[in-house]
Order: structure tokens, then sequence, then C-alpha cells
């Protein structure tokens, strides 16, 4: 069978470069008797994180095609087992990124001037257009969340709206909390994601969590504006755990 990647949003995925290590993933269907199939399972384990993220999104694949889509199908992000034959050495932790507005120095208006330049310019017809370039703006979703973008010339920031609270999606919240702080460079999406809270995991008995703040991410606009692909951001993690990252997976407007 299969199997195409839906990421959600906080979804926390330790690295699998060792062998020790293995991965695996719980799902709930609420309407999947109706195809032949239990209300909840897991699969696994997988011998890496790629691996596991790659059958979790090919389930939720298969069964969409089969009638059973994200209202009554939730898989559960992949979750790690095991311990690392070495311990990775914990990365630095640096300081959060902060994206600093853009700043335009004024210039006291003089009307005189101003008009004499407009005169000038419709004189010798050179009246220019700002090119328009790619535009984030507006609503986007994905399978369990729905977000708004906004944007003030190369700025952007990005809201989660409304998700999911059960895994049936019965019933649902509405944060309306930042996910994205930063800039639109040509089609890239350049900036921070902000998180308010250590996320906290259990890796062989042993208490790993990742500190609040906001860490690089960066995402890419298709050529047709349409969709955004995140890249998976690196969070520091404490000494003897494993690597941690987090993604905001794929988004398409609506």
């Amino acid at each position: 069978m299969s199997r195409t990647i839906v990421l959600a949003f906080a979804l926390l995925l330790p690295a699998a470069t060792r062998a020790a290590v293995t991965y695996s993933f719980d799902w709930y269907c609420s309407g999947c008797a109706k195809i032949g199939m239990g209300s909840s399972g897991r699969e696994g384990p997988f011998g890496s994180g790629s691996a596991c993220q790659s059958a979790r999104a090919s389930l939720s694949g298969s069964l969409s095609t089969r009638g059973c889509g994200s209202r009554c199908f939730n898989p559960q992000p992949c979750v790690s087992a095991g311990q690392p034959d070495v311990p990775a050495p914990p990365p630095a932790v640096s300081a959060p990124v902060k994206v600093e507005p853009a700043y335009t120095r004024t210039v006291p208006y003089d009307p005189l001037a101003q008009r004499m330049r407009r005169a000038d310019e419709v004189k010798h017809g050179k009246e220019k257009i700002a090119p328009h370039g790619p535009d984030v703006s507006g609503r986007w979703r994905n399978s369990f969340s729905w977000y708004e973008a906004r944007s003030s010339k190369d700025a952007v920031e990005i809201v989660l709206v409304e998700t999911c609270r059960t895994p049936d999606c019965i019933r649902r919240e509405y944060p309306n909390r930042p996910v994205f702080r930063g800039r639109l460079q040509d089609r890239r999406l350049v900036g921070v994601l902000p998180i308010r809270s250590a996320i906290e995991s259990e890796q062989n008995g042993r208490h790993c969590a990742t500190p609040a703040g906001e860490f690089p991410v960066e995402g890419g606009l298709s050529g047709d504006g349409n969709t955004i692909v995140w890249k998976q951001a690196q969070l520091p993690v404490g000494e003897g755990c494993a690597p941690a990252w987090i993604s905001l997976g794929t988004w398409r407007r609506g």
C-alpha cells in the first residue's frame, strides 16, 4: 500500500538515524466500520521516522479513496521507542530569532515638490506601476486545521484559527494564536515558529522537553500560489534525548 504524508501542526518527530530507535503511530476511525475496518489500531514498528510518516499518510490517502476522509479518520503523530546506541550530543541552544520589521526613513513632506514631481511624470509619460509579486494573504488549511495569513508590505504573520480538539474532529477549538512570523522572499516564507510552552515527551524512561521560544522555520510557495510546503524546524533538546523536529506540514488555499 503506497503511503503519502499529511502532517499536522505541533507534530514532534524524533530523528531515526540509529537502528535501536523504532517508530509507530496509533489511529482512530469513527467511520471505518462501513469499509470493513475497526475503529482504532496501531501501525509499526518502523525503522525510521520518515518510513513511519510515509506509512501514516499512506493509510490516510488509502482510506480517503475508499470514502473515509479526514472527518472520520484521524492518524496520531509518529512516536519513537527505544534508546539510541550512542547518545547524540545536544545541539547548541541559540537565542530565539527575532524578525525585525523593516523601517523606512521618513522625509519631511513638501507639497510643492510633490506636485512638481507628479506633473513631470505625467508630462513625460513615466507613470510607474509597482510590480505585484506573490501573495499569501487569506485562508489556508490542512486535514485538521484552518489558518489565516496576514501580510503587510514584506511582513507576514499566520495565525491558527481553528483546529481539531478530538481525534474524530467532532469537537474543535479556536486558539487564534500565531504559528509563523516572518517575510516572503520570492516564493520562500522565512521566519520563526513561536512555541508558547515546552513540548515534553518520554524516551525510554527518560523525560525530554523542548523549551518555549521562537525557532527558525521555512516554507515554500508553489508556482500557482495555492500550496505551501513547510520544512521541518529542528528544536533544542536535553542531553541524552534524541534530536527532535516540528513541522507545519502541507497547506492548501481555501
